[in-house]
């Protein structure tokens, strides 16, 4: 039997790792860049497994990370301060 994908690419991406203790969890996330995910970023939630595209705008969506990682509003908040500095810093190789 012959198997037939939708989609099947290979592509090049930058992973960034990076953990922080907020003020109630610790969290330990990677962040991955690539032209398939632009101008979004892939944020996994190592601690979790949970994950969502975001971009910086993406951030400020009320209710949007709370939703996306089941954080409390505190801990929603640390991520936000963390994670946005380094949104601007991963360089996305999309055009």
């Amino acid at each position: 039997m012959e198997l037939s994908y939708i989609k099947n690419e290979i592509d090049t991406s930058q992973t960034r790792l990076v953990s922080f203790k907020g003020n109630t969890i610790r969290f330990d996330l990677a962040i991955i860049s690539s032209p398939l995910f632009h101008p979004n970023h892939l944020v996994i939630d190592l601690n979790t497994n949970k994950y969502s595209k975001i971009q910086k705008d993406t951030l400020q969506k009320e209710n949007f990370v709370e939703h996306a990682f089941q954080y409390n509003e505190m801990e929603a908040e640390d991520f936000r301060t963390y994670i946005k500095p380094l949104l601007s810093d991963v360089k996305n190789t999309g055009t």
